[in-house]
């Protein structure tokens, strides 16, 4: 199976083709036609000291393409009941894109995560001495990988999140719950000569502008869900936000910064007066336990 997302003739975006061979994942994602990720994407979960074994392939179960985004999800099986999910969605427009992960068991697990991406050889990745991000330099674009759920700041003695191994980037979680949600966030920028882009922090000299992300509280019936309930996030790159939510139980009123929603999933571009617009909201049939049950709804900005 071979599934293209972004125009399938412009080099001029964002773009990403994806092989799913049984297990296998191989995939290639383009910035204006330079290679981000290329090879394949491996990820490994312990589960309360046992690895989850793949016990089906892939498959799609979720597809939304509009002039602002192209989102898809796919899910497969593994051993003990466990559902692993991924999200590709790409905002060629907000130059943004979310890669995720997300796990669903039936009871409390302790979780061991690494999923590794393999990186074209024109990327450049440097980790930054305070904070959980990745510096990106792909030809004339400069970026951010941000793990949102990680804190931004780092701590001593914890477990790195990002960690760059030649031509590979890994990613580490550990946590305990029904499930969790593992979204990594790259936010691009052209490099320019105007000051409009500033260097900040550490940075080795890459023009970027000031970015930000924090996990937010998921309210609902005014208690304060855990994160295998649902998770929210907040990115902001200068004058640029957006909100990511995730829901990990079946649907239910709740509310975020403010916002109500009774969707599995929602990303969303927040106005100059704060006004949140959707890009993609995925809805799952409240009668249906399975991943066929989705739906989607956009609004434009």
């Amino acid at each position: 199976m071979k599934e293209i997302l972004g125009p399938r003739k412009s080099r001029h975006s964002l773009r990403a083709e994806i092989s799913l061979d049984g297990e296998m994942w191989h995939w290639t994602l383009t910035v204006v036609g330079e290679s981000l990720f290329t090879g394949n994407w491996v990820t490994a979960v312990n589960c309360n000291e046992h690895e989850a074994e793949p016990t089906t392939s892939w498959r799609e179960v979720c597809r939304f393409d509009d002039r602002q985004v192209h989102h898809r999800e796919y899910e497969r099986q593994l051993s003990g009941g466990i559902r692993h999910q991924r999200q590709i969605t790409l905002c060629p427009q907000d130059q943004l894109i979310v890669i995720a992960e997300t796990f669903l068991a039936r009871r409390v697990t302790n979780w061991r995560f690494e999923s590794r991406f393999a990186l074209s050889r024109e990327v450049s990745l440097r980790p930054l001495d305070e904070t959980h991000e990745l510096e990106v330099a792909l030809g004339g674009f400069g970026g951010a990988i941000l793990p949102l759920a990680l804190p931004e700041w780092k701590t001593s003695g914890e477990m790195p999140g990002l960690t760059p191994d030649g031509q590979d980037l890994t990613a580490r979680y550990v946590t305990t719950g029904r499930g969790f949600f593992f979204p990594l966030c790259v936010v691009l920028w052209e490099q320019k000569e105007e000051a409009d882009l500033k260097i900040v922090g550490d940075s080795s000299g890459l023009q970027r502008p000031p970015l930000t992300w924090r996990q937010l509280t998921v309210s609902e019936c005014l208690r304060k869900v855990t994160p295998d309930e649902a998770v929210g996030f907040r990115v902001q790159v200068a004058n640029r936000q957006w909100l990511l939510y995730r829901s990990l139980t079946r649907p239910a009123n709740r509310a975020v910064l403010g916002h109500n929603l009774i969707s599995e999933s929602l990303l969303a571009r927040f106005t100059s007066r704060g006004q949140v617009i959707p890009l993609v909201e995925v809805e799952l049939d409240e009668e249906s336990d399975s991943a066929n049950g989705k739906t989607n709804d956009t609004a434009a900005g």
